[in-house]
C-alpha cells in the first residue's frame, strides 16, 4: 500500500458560488481485524504557538496494525485544521482513514461523489512551498525509517501530507516525494522504496 493520500473532491450545487460546499472523500482501508486500544501519549510542550498536536493512532501498514506516535506539526497554512486518523466499524469490518490537513474553506462531510484518483504523473504551474519542518516523534521501534512529509497537489493547490515512521523494507531505501521543475511546469515524483 502506498503512503500517498488520494482525495477526491466534488462541488455541491448551490445558488451562489460563495455558498458552494466542498466535500472531501478519503478512501479507507478495510480489514477484518479490529485495531488495538489507543496508547496513552504524553504531549511535550509545543515548539511554538502555531504547532498543532497530531495524536498517535494505529495505522494499517504491511498487513498489520502499526502504532504511529503523536507529534507536533505546523499546519500548511493559516486556518488549516487537522482531521485525525480514525477507525470506523462498518458491519464487523474495520475501515481506516488516514489523517489529513483540511483547508479553511473545506468542510468534511460524507462523500457525495467519488472520482478516480489523479494520474500518477501530472504537471502543475504552481511551485510547491518550502517543506514544513516537522517535529519527529520517537521511532516506535528500533530501525524504523522516517518517511518525511511532502506537498501533494489537490483541489488546485498544494496540500501538506504529514511524515510518519515506517518499518524498514529489507534491501530497500526510502526515496522521498519531490517536485521537479520542467519547462512546462512542476511535476511530482511520488515517494517510493528503491533497491
Amino acid at each position: 500500500m502506498t503512503r500517498a493520500l488520494v482525495l477526491a473532491l466534488a462541488l455541491v450545487a448551490a445558488p451562489q458560488l460563495a455558498s458552494a460546499q466542498v466535500h472531501v472523500y478519503v478512501p479507507g482501508v478495510r480489514v477484518n481485524i479490529a485495531p488495538p486500544a489507543a496508547r496513552v501519549e504524553v504531549r511535550g510542550v509545543a515548539p511554538s504557538g502555531n504547532h498543532q498536536w497530531l495524536g498517535g493512532h494505529y495505522a494499517w501498514r504491511n498487513g498489520a496494525h502499526v502504532w504511529q506516535g503523536g507529534h507536533w506539526a505546523l499546519p500548511p497554512g493559516s486556518g488549516y485544521r487537522y482531521e485525525p486518523a480514525r477507525w470506523v466499524n462498518e458491519g464487523g469490518r474495520y475501515v481506516f482513514f488516514e489523517g489529513h490537513w483540511i483547508a479553511p474553506q473545506i468542510t468534511v462531510a460524507e462523500p457525495v461523489v467519488a472520482t478516480p484518483p489523479p494520474p500518477s504523473e501530472y504537471v502543475v504551474q504552481t511551485a510547491p512551498p518550502e517543506p514544513i519542518i516537522e517535529v519527529r516523534p520517537s521511532a516506535p521501534n528500533a530501525g524504523w525509517v522516517w518517511l518525511p512529509g511532502f506537498w501533494h497537489w489537490q483541489n488546485g493547490r498544494h496540500m501538506w501530507v504529514a511524515g510518519h515512521w515506517s518499518p524498514p523494507q529489507a534491501g530497500y531505501a526510502w526515496e522521498g516525494a519531490r517536485w521537479q521543475h520542467f519547462p512546462n511546469g512542476w511535476r511530482m515524483v511520488p515517494g517510493h522504496w528503491r533497491r
